[in-house]
Order: structure tokens, then C-alpha cells, then sequence
């Protein structure tokens, strides 16, 4: 059976779309607290989540004469949200748990215009780019904890850049607000501790495991007229 394409066109929607949650409604903050406990409480479940960050790309590589596509990180997810620079990973819980948080009416009049207020999390796929150290272990419970329910997140520990390498970032201080200033600025002058993080060309990454990718035989959700998303076809 041939493979259906994705065209790369879709994501410049989704980076604009992502933009919109560098306003949160301040009222979240006040469901953190849960969100938190609920995480650290979850990691002690037995999973088979993986308990290491994903590769940047799967080493699944076929031989040259194979037929056989190489497999992606994004096969058999239909819609995909990325998570570009997560933090503490709520925008996903905002994604897939909005009923946690009854404040933050913006995020949730976001997420059900770009996925649907009929969305059902097996169809989803969840990439959290986020390359601060200091949050990879809460990366990893997540990914444990929304495994219990089959539901996909996959934690990136890269900064997204237009190309590969390294680059230096700051601690500016802000650790009572879940270091959100954490960036390639220095907003505390001499303060600011620098963290060498490692960076992917986020345009190959997309076109390496998300273009081209397997969708699922089955979809769960109901996606007609989400935005951009033409009739339920799968989007990024």
C-alpha cells in the first residue's frame, strides 16, 4: 500500500500557533501545584515508557537495495503538536488533560480550534523540545506517566535552531518560576550561569521524522472542521 505524504507547508502554521501560548493565562499557575504532584506521584507506576530520551533520529537504518521506508519518530501518529522550548511540559498536559486546568480558558479555546474539542489523545503525538537539564527528569516521568493511557509524548532534550552544534544559554535566576527565563540571554547581567545545550536544525529534523510518516489505520477522534486540518486530515 502507498504511503501517504505530509507536506512540510503544514508546520509554518503550528509555529505560529505555538507563539500564541508565550501568553498563558497567569491563572495556570495555580494548578501547577497539582500538576506536579500528580506527575511525581505517577513515577513510581511500572511502564514500558522509555526511560531515557528518544534519539534525535531512530536507528533503524535499512539497507540501500531495501524497499522497506526507514521508520520515523512520528509513524502512526495522525496529529502532531510541537512543543517548541516546553518548560515543564504543561502545554501538553494542557493538550491532553485540560480538564486540570479550568483557568486557562485561552490555552483550551487554542488547542480544541487546532485539534478539535472531540480530539481523542491516542490520536495525538506529543514532541517537547526543552534543553534544559534541570528538567529532564520531570520530562521523563511525563513520558511514563501519560504511557499508562498509551498516549505518546516524546521529550527532545535539543534547543530548535536553524542549524547543528551547541549553543550557550542562561540560568537567569528565576527557579521559583520554573527557571522560564531559561535562554540565549542573559537577563540577570553577570548573575546568569551558563549551560552549554546541544541544538538540531528543526527544518530537517521535520523533514527526517515527520514528513512522509506511517498514519495510524485508525483514527479515534472526531477532527471535521478543526483549523487547518481540511475535513480531518492529519496535521502538524
Amino acid at each position: 500500500m502507498p504511503r501517504r505524504r505530509i507536506s512540510i507547508s503544514t508546520v509554518l502554521p503550528t509555529i505560529l500557533f505555538i507563539a500564541y501560548f508565550l501568553h498563558l493565562d497567569k491563572k495556570i499557575l495555580r494548578d501547577v501545584a497539582f500538576d506536579q504532584a500528580s506527575t511525581s506521584s505517577s513515577s513510581s507506576t511500572k511502564s514500558t515508557a522509555p526511560h531515557t530520551p528518544l534519539p534525535l533520529r531512530p536507528n533503524t537504518k535499512t539497507n540501500i537495495n531495501a524497499t522497506t521506508p526507514k521508520s520515523k519518530l512520528a509513524d502512526d501518529c495522525h496529529h502532531i503538536y510541537l512543543d517548541l522550548g516546553s518548560n515543564i511540559g504543561i502545554h501538553s498536559r494542557l493538550l491532553y488533560q485540560p480538564h486540570l486546568y479550568p483557568h486557562a480558558l485561552k490555552s483550551k479555546f487554542l488547542f480544541d480550534q487546532q485539534f478539535g474539542p472531540h480530539r481523542h489523545n491516542n490520536d495525538l503525538c506529543v514532541f517537547a523540545f526543552e534543553p534544559n537539564p534541570i528538567h529532564r527528569e520531570r520530562h521523563v516521568n511525563l513520558t511514563r506517566y501519560f504511557a499508562q493511557w498509551g498516549w505518546r509524548y516524546h521529550y527532545l532534550p535539543f534547543a530548535v535552531s536553524d542549524s547543528y552544534g551547541n549553543e550557550t544559554f542562561y540560568h537567569n535566576g528565576d527557579g521559583h518560576k520554573e527557571e522560564i527565563g531559561f535562554g540565549d540571554h542573559r537577563l540577570i547581567g553577570k548573575g546568569a550561569v551558563e549551560e552549554v545545550v546541544p541544538t538540531i536544525r528543526l527544518v530537517d529534523w521535520i523533514r527526517e521524522e515527520v514528513r512522509g510518516r506511517r498514519l495510524p489505520k485508525k483514527v479515534f477522534g472526531k477532527y471535521g472542521g478543526i483549523y487547518g486540518g481540511g475535513d480531518g486530515k492529519p496535521k502538524v
